[in-house]
């Protein structure tokens, strides 16, 4: 939290860990840096491009009326917020991004021990599958890590990935809704179907 190492990221706001929700079901949500608009809603992935993802998830999770927050785990390839001269969001740089892997990203993996990680953006991807990938050719296969984790790239629905979308037949957010919500429900059907069981005997 308290983490001031790269001076080009000033201020250093970042999410708390209690806005970041569980690490209960191992299944990370993983984004490229946190932006103003989340951070002012105290609620990764929050803006409102970034909501595409949230209403998937609840269109995965239906019936049932659950925050994202309880059953996912969501974080950042960069902790802190890329600010730009401006004030407005801009990419971390190659020296911000390498710096926060390996002193805060590694160690959240080791901690939060996902078993799947949706990777939001290309550089989520990278940090994870190491090297450069080209998200266009892996959008939504699913790959390991070094250490074995499957990992999910994605593009992020942001405005400035509209044509990248397009190259991998997102036509529209609502397209992308639809095809995130299939895909969060083969991770997260299954979890929950045990879940009912399990408070279901717990009610007899």
């Amino acid at each position: 939290m308290g983490c001031r190492v790269c001076p080009t990221i000033a201020p250093w706001r970042k999410f708390p860990p209690t806005a970041r929700g569980t690490p209960r079901f191992r299944i990370m949500i993983l984004g490229e840096a946190p932006g103003r608009v989340s951070l002012d809603n105290h609620r990764p992935f929050s803006n409102p491009r970034n909501l595409t993802v949230r209403r998937a998830v609840a269109r995965a999770i239906a019936p049932r009326q659950l925050e994202p927050e309880e059953i996912l785990y969501f974080s950042d390839t960069v902790k802190c917020w890329p600010v730009s001269a401006t004030g407005a969001n801009r990419s971390p740089t190659a020296r911000e991004t390498a710096t926060c892997v390996t002193r805060h990203l590694a160690r959240e993996l080791e901690i939060a021990r996902p078993r799947v990680i949706f990777a939001f953006g290309a550089r989520a991807a990278s940090a994870l599958l190491g090297g450069s990938i080209k998200l266009s050719n892996v959008h939504g296969s699913v790959c390991r890590n070094r250490d074995g984790i499957r990992v999910i790239p994605l593009m992020h629905p942001s405005t400035i990935n509209i044509a990248g979308m397009r190259r991998v037949g997102i036509k529209s957010l609502d397209d992308y809704e639809r095809q995130l919500a299939a895909l969060f429900h083969q991770e997260i059907g299954s979890l929950l179907c045990a879940l009912d069981q399990s408070n279901k005997r717990k009610e007899m």
